[in-house]
């Protein structure tokens, strides 16, 4: 029987909080009727918030506001170091409720154990719903991702394709021809964004899952002001990191379409901080 690992990352969040544990954890039959022994490695990354779960086929680990480009490593490097076949990303909101693990990892089973496959595509994403819109998988238009109305399940160019990390799942090839998987010079955002648009050199395809997951999106919540100006700090970090190698022209375009972002959004909420980012 082959292996299911799921990585979820808890931030100042009681286990029993987080829908995407419980659901995973009411899908272990499913998973293993689809042929795979799941272990699900919850990485606490705010100690004291929440106690260790206990239980068997979990793996709790424990961080102090580590980046995720260093929790997914680790826990890639552990999963597949202890034989697992694949590696699911998962934020700690995300429903797996109506997922169809027994239907979606059997396509992900057939790509594992045909080599001819595995060569297409190391990497599956389901569809994400977000507020009543699709929000993931989305396109990419030099450093602008953007939304689209559908996409078709099955193999789809990897070109200008970009996803949500949450419910990605990712194959032993792909690790073995990636790794390390992220970007450690990054943050928290824009890990997703550095992700595909280094599988682009890797492989051709990646495969959309015939299916529709509810997934929170920061940007579509109440938040501080504060916490605003993190998340677009961190984000043009990690742009600014992701595209350093492009041309120049690239880059002063850029750098424009941000600062122009910046004004409107320091002009809407009367903060000139955001002009401050760099």
């Amino acid at each position: 029987m082959l292996s299911l690992s799921v990585v979820v990352v808890l931030y100042k969040k009681h286990f029993e909080s987080s829908v995407a544990v419980s659901s995973l954890l009411s899908s272990f039959d499913a998973i293993k009727g689809a042929g795979f022994l799941p272990v699900i490695y919850v990485w606490n990354n705010s100690p004291g918030f929440s106690p260790c779960l206990d239980r068997e086929s979990v793996v709790w680990l424990e961080g102090d506001n580590s980046t995720l480009p260093f929790i997914y490593n680790s826990v890639a490097e552990l999963a597949f170091g202890s034989g697992s076949s694949i590696l699911m990303i998962s934020d700690d909101d995300t429903d797996y409720s109506n997922f169809d693990f027994t239907r979606h990892l059997g396509v992900v089973r057939d790509f594992v154990l045909d080599k001819s496959k595995s060569e297409v595509t190391g990497c599956f994403v389901p569809c994400i719903q977000s507020g009543g819109r699709l929000v993931s998988p989305g396109g990419r238009i030099l450093f602008k991702g953007y939304l689209l109305n559908q996409v078709r399940p099955g193999l789809v160019s990897s070109k200008k394709l970009l996803a949500i990390n949450s419910g990605t799942i990712l194959t032993r090839s792909c690790y073995e021809r990636m790794r390390p998987l992220y970007n450690e010079r990054l943050n928290f955002y824009g890990t997703d964004t550095d992700f595909f648009v280094r599988y682009e050199d890797f492989y051709k395809c990646v495969y959309v899952l015939d299916s529709e997951i509810n997934h929170s999106l920061s940007s579509d919540g109440d938040e501080s002001m504060d916490r605003m100006l993190f998340r677009w700090r961190d984000n043009i970090h990690a742009m600014n990191i992701i595209f350093e190698k492009r041309s120049f022209f690239f880059k002063l375009a850029m750098h424009a379409y941000y600062f122009f972002v910046k004004v409107k959004l320091s002009i809407r909420f009367c903060d000139r901080r955001f002009l401050k980012i760099w």
